[in-house]
């Protein structure tokens, strides 16, 4: 099936929200989710709103800096991107209800539900229940510029009772458009197929408790692309000083600069701490129960799949290698979580990078006597 096959089967559709929901985002056995309407090419992370937020303020607490305005510029930059590349939504006109593909996206997204407030010298966009403030208004930043052909200033302010405002003003100033971005893993390996339609526990209790918000288990959740992710990166590094300050030697990058070396770091630690902060009981009696940790812990959110693993050491020491990965420090900060919920001590992360495979060891931060 084409892809405006599937927009007509989309919108003519009787199917409620849910399955609008699972129609789109395809599980792979990879490990990962991929979006139908951009043919299956982009990576996506099914993540829960609250845990993005407590990731998010993580990050900014480890870089010492403040990065909702960063977060704000990759998603614009990011949603030029996906809509010149086609099968995105694509808004036409100064009347946001009128965009019917942009409001799809976002419901089946998980990112809220917008409207139009004003429209004169300056324009004010509201978003009820927004899945990230910082995300959600460089999108319709993003939006509202293609709509109407120019470019906009914009600010936003968040409230419990208002919501979300973006606030655009036009602006004369010219910005060139958003180059590709690639991650430097995954680059082999066979292709993943679509996971059996038999396997319905990824999808177990999906609710959809009004448009744009819909839950799993009782936690909202939303899907976030890696490309956007990977943008948001690149507008941090240039600021940060190469230490993130927090348990800085309990990480290592193979083959990564200082800087980036920092965002991961910062990254993967606040990763860890949401993890352990959960309180989930993981159990490892012997190497191979990495396995099933992750397909828990990651391949249900989209993070990646393992491949193998291997033995390293008398206490708890585990080298695995991956199929598919989303974010290497995404991943690492996760199974660092799992390891120190295991074995009740800090342990330690060490990242390499062979032939396009990622490969994670993880042991005890500590010497430990044999």
């Amino acid at each position: 099936m084409g892809l405006f096959d599937f927009l007509r089967e989309l919108f003519s559709s009787p199917a409620g929200p849910e399955e609008l929901v699972k129609e789109r985002w395809t599980a792979f056995d990879d490990g990962t989710y991929r979006d139908r309407l951009r043919d299956y090419d982009e990576m996506a992370w099914r993540v829960g709103v609250g845990w993005f937020e407590s990731w998010f303020q993580g990050l900014e607490k480890r870089t010492a800096q403040s990065l909702g305005r960063r977060l704000a510029h990759a998603a614009v930059e990011h949603e030029e991107y996906m809509m010149g590349l086609g099968g995105s939504s694509i808004p036409s006109g100064r009347d946001p209800a009128s965009w019917s593909r942009t409001i799809m996206h976002w419901e089946t997204s998980g990112l809220g539900r917008f409207g139009l407030l004003e429209d004169g010298d300056e324009t004010r966009i509201v978003v009820e229940l927004p899945a990230s403030g910082p995300i959600c208004s460089g999108l319709i930043a993003a939006a509202w510029e293609k709509a109407t052909g120019k470019r906009h200033r914009f600010l936003w302010s968040e409230s419990a009772g208002d919501g979300l405002v973006i606030t655009l003003t036009q602006d004369d100033a010219q910005v060139p458009g958003p180059k590709p971005l690639s991650s430097s893993w995954n680059d082999q390996g066979p292709a993943a197929d679509v996971m059996p339609e038999t396997n319905d526990e990824i999808w177990l209790d999906l609710r959809a408790d009004s448009p744009g918000h819909w839950s799993i288990m009782n936690e909202r959740r939303m899907f976030v692309l890696l490309d956007l992710i990977l943008r948001f990166e690149e507008y941090c590094i240039p600021y940060l000083d190469g230490n993130c300050g927090v348990r800085f030697e309990d990480y290592s990058w193979g083959g990564l600069d200082e800087k980036r070396s920092a965002w991961w770091t910062a990254a993967a630690d606040s990763a860890r701490e949401r993890f352990v902060s959960e309180g989930h009981h993981v159990l490892v009696r012997e190497h191979s129960d990495w396995a099933s940790i992750a397909h828990r812990h990651l391949s249900y959110h989209g993070l990646g799949r393992i491949e193998s693993t291997k033995q390293t050491d008398e206490h708890g020491g585990v080298s695995i290698t991956f199929s598919t990965v989303f974010h290497p420090a995404i991943v690492s900060g996760v199974l660092l979580g799992c390891w120190e919920r295991a074995y009740g001590r800090n342990g330690r992360s060490l990242v390499a990078f062979v032939e396009g495979r990622t490969t994670l060891e993880l042991r005890s931060s500590r010497e430990i006597a044999s």
